[in-house]
């Protein structure tokens, strides 16, 4: 069975988690029962990327189908350096497509792409939370809390990861579900929803949503009915734990001693940390089921394309780290998962994704052209049931630009399992995650060779050009090939100083 447009243009509902593992979407030991049931009505890309794993980067590549430093938010807009603070170029954004073809485009949530001007300044409806956003400042939410006679107390058995309670990684939140932001935002989103469901049936207009959930992003926050769904003595310890980061980088040595220096040095202690992260994922999994639930109550499911994705990873531990902003797998692989208006069958595809491609994909699933210059490509030809054996990319170029402090790193995987990091002010890594999936063998340690290591730099130079990477010189002549692709003069070269 091949996708079918509907006979109106389809709405679309796109649900987003922050910070999301991908492997929470095929863990049988989470339990997600909502992502479940949309699984088995979707096409799961298990082999999907963000392609900075850090929110603002990856959050502006998502909604502009272009990388970070094309878009130019290359690092967190609001904490402890900005690259940009707000999106230099906001005609790029997807919602601009959307409302020239006639859709209503509502936003709630979590929007982080700028500091000061948040979706419904870019002429979205809905939420208008600029930032990271903090929920629990938003009027709105007081004054849900105030009208149903609801409240909340201080976290209850909190966790931290600096000294003098420095930095909150988990805890248990003080109050009933009801009183959450996560069910607040929920709510706040069934309420558009609504409307533009009447939209659609009084004049035919469609519709585009999204509500991205700052759950289960840490601090993993559940509330009382949700803690202890899961058992943390029968979670496993992770292959890559501990890391004593033998043939790594010397920075992590620093990063772990002098940032993160309260983190359990125990399994057992990850298994708590690791337990509230899985039961908070949960508690945001039902409030996804509202938002499904109702679609189906509205009589849509069958006219609206559903994504759901996550903007990046989580560590939770894995190599020894928290957090994300790693070029590891746990860092930028992330749950991607499409239904098209009609589908009843599960799909899984192999192929290398990004989140960025959802983008591009909406333009084609709503009969718009792709443009070229769209860094993100269109995954139409998986989303057909026979789209298994379809080509797709013989690799995913990554970047990454700092977090706390400005670096430069990128990444190259490639379809048959390869991965190369490219550390500037370091040594570089390379894995084969075929043998290898947890990363704890640099094969390139110690100054070692390894047979594919100069291929993967050329193709790491090629991406680089291909994408018009700001440092595709850098990563040129890193590698021995002093030449200047971007075009800019090199006043160090003799070939500046030839006579006329």
């Amino acid at each position: 069975m091949s996708y079918q447009h509907p006979s109106q243009c389809p709405n679309i509902l796109w649900i987003g988690v922050d910070q999301m593992r991908a492997d929470y979407l095929t863990n049988p030991d989470i339990h997600t029962p909502n992502l479940d049931r949309l699984r088995r009505q979707s096409t799961l890309f298990r082999r999907a990327y963000s392609p900075s794993s850090l929110c603002t980067p990856s959050r502006g590549s998502m909604f502009t189908g272009l990388y970070a430093f094309t878009h130019g938010m290359g690092t967190n807009c609001d904490m402890y350096h900005a690259l940009n603070r707000e999106l230099p170029k906001p005609e790029q954004l997807l919602h601009t497509r959307l409302q020239n073809r006639g859709y209503r485009t509502g936003f709630t949530g979590k929007w982080h792409v700028g500091t000061e001007l948040g979706p419904v300044d870019y002429g979205f409806e809905g939420m208008n939370v600029s930032g990271y956003g903090d929920l629990r400042q938003d009027e709105g939410y007081q004054h849900y809390l105030t009208e149903n006679g609801l409240s909340y107390g201080s976290i209850l058995n909190p966790w931290f990861a600096n000294p003098n309670q420095q930095t909150l990684q988990a805890g248990e939140w003080n109050g009933p579900l009801e009183s959450t932001t996560t069910y607040y935002l929920a709510n706040y989103s069934l309420d558009l929803l609504d409307d533009m469901a009447r939209s659609r049936k009084e004049s035919g207009q469609p519709f585009f949503l999204t509500t991205q959930f700052w759950a289960p992003h840490g601090p993993y926050l559940p509330s009382p009915e949700y803690v202890g769904i899961h058992d943390r003595a029968s979670i496993p310890q992770w292959e890559n734990w501990p890391d004593d980061y033998t043939g790594k980088p010397r920075r992590f040595h620093r990063f772990v001693r002098s940032f993160f220096s309260d983190l359990p040095t125990a399994w057992e202690g990850w298994q708590q940390l690791i337990g509230l992260a899985r039961d908070y994922t949960t508690m945001v999994d039902e409030q996804i089921g509202r938002l499904l639930d109702r679609l189906h109550e509205l009589g849509l499911a069958d006219e609206t394309i559903v994504v759901f994705v996550s903007d990046h990873g989580d560590m939770q531990g894995s190599h020894g780290l928290q957090d994300k902003g790693y070029m590891y797998e746990e860092a930028h692989r992330i749950p991607l998962m499409v239904r098209c208006p009609g589908q009843h069958e599960p799909a899984e595809r192999d192929q290398l994704v990004y989140n960025m491609d959802i983008f591009p994909t909406i333009l084609d699933l709503t009969g718009q052209n792709v443009d070229d210059e769209l860094d993100g490509k269109s995954l139409l030809p998986f989303l057909a049931y026979e789209g298994a054996e379809t080509p797709g990319r013989a690799d995913l170029y990554l970047e990454f630009h700092g977090i706390r402090y400005l670096r430069t790193e990128r990444g190259l995987v490639t379809e048959d399992g390869f991965k190369y990091i490219f550390n500037p002010a370091d040594d570089d890594e390379l894995y084969d995650l075929n043998t290898d999936p947890a990363e704890m063998n640099n094969l390139l340690a110690d100054g070692a060779t390894h047979p594919r290591a100069d291929e993967l730099r050329q193709r790491l130079i090629d991406a680089a050009r291909r994408s018009n990477d700001p440092v595709q010189d850098c990563i040129a002549k890193w590698f021995g090939q002093w030449r200047n692709y971007s075009g800019q003069p090199d006043v160090s070269s003799m070939h500046e100083f030839a006579g006329s």
